[in-house]
């Protein structure tokens, strides 16, 4: 599997029981738009075993200009979910 040049990493924590609704809305909703996105070529959630904070996602990108495209703006929302999300974190990383 041929990486991207660019990885879009993000973690966030969610309030306790909204567990459930968050993950479906994620994984349902949210991990396919941004696929769906141009310049967005695969994504990956994980959950971590022990501590905070409890879900990572790993995006690869052709490029940074993926994240400014107008698709990938209108989905750039918590929507619903954002009265849970605490501690919401982005990094962007380019392959050396």
């Amino acid at each position: 599997m041929t990486l991207g040049p660019i990885i879009l990493v993000t973690t966030v924590d969610v309030q306790p029981g909204a567990e459930t609704a968050f993950n479906r809305w994620y994984d349902e909703e949210h991990l396919p738009q941004v696929l769906a996105c141009p310049g967005f070529l695969s994504g990956r959630r994980y959950e971590s075993t022990l501590g905070e904070p409890r879900y990572l996602a790993i995006y690869e990108l052709e490029s940074e200009e993926a994240l400014r495209t107008p698709e990938m703006q209108a989905v750039r929302v918590w929507g619903d979910q954002f009265p849970v999300v605490r501690n919401f974190h982005e990094r962007i990383y380019r392959r050396r």
